[in-house]
């Protein structure tokens, strides 16, 4: 009886702490339309995709307008400098194009005569090693969260971010973590899913990021569980733009859950 007390403790407990799994929620009544950058340089990934569309008003049901006449160029700090090519719906294309460990890359997006930019350092990889669901009896229901397991690199800040896809759809929440408690230990802390369901096929995309991305994606967390009127997270492109540049890791597992 102890056992299962405890056992029910620690869960709500890690339910509490979970404030970064949160729903994004961003203030798009701007008088002012802007553009909305999402760009991502993938290590070993030889095609790398940028977004470029502009902001509507929250209450408007159409789709985001697309932007297809931007001039969108990166460079590394070895000087090696890429185009990207329009491929249509906004988005951006480079090939050939393999993102490497430690290099800082810088984006530039030139949108109408304005040119907006931004840089970002691809950490060091790490594997994501296992993926498990763990079950919790409550009450007469059964609670399940995905567990995922890497190695944290020690002595070094380590930011992450884990996209949830459920029989292929993607989870709308946000889920990121930080090593700031965990540094060099094997880090299996939970990720809590939405009616997960017996059978259900779920993928985990893991992605090892930079600070600046990661306090990018925090503040949209903390922003969705705001009594206040939520406001936009300070991207880390300059030029007045929304959205976020990020050199990045991957890895990835798929379970059926059983």
């Amino acid at each position: 009886m102890k056992f299962a007390i405890t056992t029910l403790v620690s869960f709500l407990f890690l339910f509490v702490i979970s404030s970064c799994e949160k729903v994004i929620k961003v203030d798009l009544n701007n008088t002012d339309q802007k553009v909305v950058i999402e760009g991502i340089i993938l290590r070993g990934d030889t095609v790398q995709r940028v977004r470029i569309t502009k902001t509507q008003n929250f209450d408007e049901s159409t789709p985001s307008p697309t932007v297809d006449n931007a001039m969108v160029t990166v460079t590394d700090n070895l000087g090696n400098t890429a185009s990207f090519t329009s491929v249509g719906n906004g988005w951006y294309e480079l090939m050939s194009y393999p993102g490497v460990e430690g290099r800082m890359y810088t984006l530039t997006v030139v949108v109408d005569g304005v040119t907006y930019y931004g840089s970002s350092t691809m950490p060091n990889y790490q594997a994501l090693q296992n993926l498990h669901v763990d079950f919790y009896p409550f009450g007469g229901d059964t609670l399940m969260s995905l567990v995922p397991a890497h190695q944290d690199e020690a002595g070094i800040s380590d930011y992450f971010q884990f996209h949830v896809y459920v029989n292929g759809v993607k989870s709308k929440r946000i889920y990121i973590q930080d090593d700031q408690f965990t540094d060099g230990n094997l880090i299996i802390q939970p990720l809590f899913v939405s009616n997960l369901q017996m059978q259900d096929t779920v993928r985990v995309d893991f992605f090892c990021i930079d600070k600046p991305v990661y306090t990018y994606f925090n503040q949209l967390s903390v922003n969705s569980s705001s009594s206040a009127t939520p406001a936009n997270p300070v991207s880390n492109l300059s030029g007045g733009c929304m959205g976020y540049f990020s050199a990045r890791t991957f890895d990835s597992k798929t379970i059926v859950i059983n």
